[in-house]
């Protein structure tokens, strides 16, 4: 029995507020000994237990451009888009291959589009097992892993703790979700992406309740496909991570790290214009 699990939950770039709970996390000597992801989680996921710092990941985030470095547009048929840049982004990042190389233990939960259930990848190459965790239904095209196809964890656990509740003394976990309200708008792909995310929000309710610690980090205002509120996001994960702590009595081991972001303006409107791509996409569709 582990003494104590992490569970990332999913939500496109708002996972850009878990950086910031990693930060606190490892200021105030917080180590997992599992941990356990789902889409934009299960990158938080395999990031963290491969090492990377929260310097790190910011500096990585920063460059991105969601509609080029993630996915790329191709003609709809399991989905809109496919994400092929993602899946050689992180193989090229990682410094290695496979879940069970890892550090930590980490398990990266995906759904099996097939037998209709939640999968729980425990080993085998890292890189496709994320990019399946994360492909959202409709909007990206399935992932094949040895002849099976998956879709995004969101749709049966977003928030993955059964994951590792029962490896665990105990788990915190730190969701993204929060649902706005949204005006209807007319077309496949918006209607697609709410249900999912009303999906997403439904099961996360029944998965907190397992947690002995939820943090529901506040991404009030922020798009799951836009990376220019990255330097918001990771401060309130960062401010309200070190909170939760001193909550729970937890004390500093480390003195307050300053965390850089070079993003300028202009690079922050250059993303906003990135989320072009799935308006036009959704056009195309229409017509």
């Amino acid at each position: 029995m582990k003494e104590l699990g992490i569970a990332f939950g999913g939500g496109g770039a708002r996972a850009c507020a878990q950086c910031g709970a990693v930060q606190a996390l490892r200021e105030y000597g917080v180590k997992p000994d599992i941990v356990s992801g789902t889409s934009a989680g299960a990158i938080m996921a395999v990031l963290y237990s491969a090492g990377l710092s929260s310097q790190n990941m910011v500096d990585l985030f920063e460059g991105l451009d969601f509609f080029k470095d993630i996915v790329t547009p191709e003609v709809p048929r399991g989905g809109m888009f496919n994400s092929a840049p993602l899946l050689a982004l992180l193989r090229r990042i990682l410094p290695y291959r496979n879940l069970e190389d890892l550090p930590v233990p980490t398990y990266v939960v995906a759904s099996d589009l097939e037998k209709g259930c939640v999968k729980i990848f425990k080993e085998g190459e890292i890189a496709p097992r994320v990019v399946a965790s994360c492909s959202i239904p409709i909007i990206f095209t399935p992932i094949k892993i040895d002849g099976v196809h998956y879709v995004d964890g969101g749709v049966f656990q977003n928030l993955p703790v059964p994951a590792i509740r029962e490896e665990c003394r105990k788990v915190i976990s730190f969701s993204l979700l929060h649902l706005e309200n949204e005006k209807y708008h007319d077309n496949l792909i918006s209607v697609a992406n709410r249900s999912f995310n009303m999906i997403m929000a439904s099961n996360e309710l029944a998965d907190m309740r397992l947690s002995d610690l939820d943090v529901k980090l506040d991404t009030s205002g922020c798009n799951a496909y836009d990376l220019s509120k990255l330097e918001i996001l990771f401060k309130r994960g960062y401010r309200q991570t070190c909170e939760m702590l001193e909550e729970q009595g937890y004390r500093r081991v480390l003195e307050p790290e300053t965390i850089v972001f070079k993003q300028k303006e202009e690079n922050k409107m250059e993303n906003l214009r990135s989320i072009r791509p799935l308006k036009e996409a959704i056009a195309r569709f229409n017509r």
